[in-house]
Parts: C-alpha cells; sequence; structure tokens
C-alpha cells in the first residue's frame, strides 16, 4: 500500500466527536433521520447498543485494538466472512453488499480484520446512511453517505485494490 494512500486511511473519513462528547444525546442527534445507522468495530457498536441505538450493520471482528475480546451480539441476523488483515476481500464487499440490502438489522462477524471494511461500507451504503467508527484513542467517527463521500471511498479502494 502507498504511503499516501495509508496517511488517507488514518485521518478521520468524516466528523470526529471526541471522546469525552460520545454521549447517548449527541449521537442520537447524529444519527436521528438517518436512512440507515451502520457501525463498524467491536467498540462502537457496543457503544451504540449501550446508547440503546440499534444499527442496521454492524461490523465486527471480536478484537479492539488488536486485543481478542467477545463481539457484541445483539437482536440481529448475524453472518460470517473472511477478511484478511491489512486488505479488503471480494468476498467479504459481497456480503455487505448484501447486508445493506436487508431490512432488519444484520450483524457481519469477520474472521481475521474489520477495519479496512469502512470503506465499502462507505461506498456501497445508500446516500442518507450515516456510518459510525472509531478512532482509536480520539473518538468516534461519523461519516454521513453523501455521493462525494461515495466516490471518494470507491476512489481510495481502487487504489488500494480488492483482493480476489
Amino acid at each position: 500500500m502507498r504511503q499516501e494512500d495509508l496517511k488517507a486511511l488514518k485521518k478521520p473519513f468524516g466528523t470526529l466527536v471526541p471522546d469525552a462528547q460520545v454521549t447517548k444525546e449527541k449521537i442520537s442527534a447524529i444519527v436521528r433521520g438517518a436512512k440507515k445507522t451502520i457501525a463498524v468495530g467491536d467498540a462502537t457498536t457496543e457503544r451504540l447498543l449501550g446508547f440503546g441505538i440499534t444499527p442496521n450493520l454492524a461490523v465486527v471482528d471480536g478484537k479492539e485494538r488488536r486485543l481478542v475480546r467477545e463481539y457484541p451480539r445483539h437482536d440481529a441476523k448475524e453472518i460470517h466472512c473472511t477478511n484478511p488483515a491489512g486488505a479488503i476481500s471480494q468476498a467479504a464487499v459481497d456480503l455487505l453488499k448484501e447486508a445493506l440490502l436487508e431490512k432488519k438489522p444484520v450483524l457481519v462477524v469477520v474472521e481475521g480484520e474489520e477495519d479496512l471494511l469502512a470503506l465499502p461500507v462507505f461506498a456501497m451504503a445508500p446516500e442518507g446512511a450515516v456510518v459510525l467508527y472509531g478512532q482509536p484513542l480520539e473518538g468516534m467517527v461519523a461519516v454521513k453517505i453523501t455521493t462525494s463521500k461515495r466516490k471518494q471511498a470507491k476512489d481510495l479502494m481502487d487504489r488500494i485494490g480488492v483482493e480476489k
């Protein structure tokens, strides 16, 4: 992966909500009226559930900052996929595409690593959706999906590639 792409991936893709401001009220206001609420990451999913917000789609891998943990289960259709660390697999992209079409909540449990799967979620989520993910040691990032955000994600995916 190019250095420039690594830098782009480390920067928040949306609005960073500092940890001290990640409250039920703040996050509820961010997702209010969203076409879909999507969580990427175990800690983010757990926080949303703790706030009484059930994401339409949650993508978890049973790890938090590389440490194994119990992934947050909730009342959702649970499906599993494999995605290697530091990569985006075509199988995971295909599964996410289907999960985004579901009417009921879906929990995607990734064997491997879910971090980069935020990109295909940004690229494929419907306009008006809100995607939330953790920015380690900083807070939670909220991405409101627009045409330009989708294009930005697709361009970055094209540069880093999708494993077949």
